[in-house]
């Protein structure tokens, strides 16, 4: 699993985990957002629930969370990735 990339690493381990009790309990689940190379999306959100829309926040590919992006429910302006 070390050859894939960060955010593809991260969802197997979701993937793997949901298979555990623990998330039968109703608990927030955050599923990320990879692209096609196994990078994460610019823009991720925790799951919503009924008709409330999860927190969404900006991060880079490698999913570090950018500055002043956190906290905000609905939808965040989020700038490209670029090269970083």
């Amino acid at each position: 699993m070390s050859s894939l990339a960060p955010c593809r690493m991260h969802l197997a381990a979701v993937m793997l985990e949901l298979k555990a009790p623990l998330y039968l309990s109703g608990e927030d689940i955050f599923i990320p957002n990879c692209d096609t190379k196994g990078f994460y999306r610019k823009k991720q959100c925790r799951a919503s629930k009924g008709q409330r829309r999860g927190q969404c926040w900006c991060v880079d590919k490698k999913g570090h969370p950018l500055a002043g992006s956190g906290g905000l429910e609905g939808n965040p302006h989020c700038l490209p990735n670029g090269s970083d």
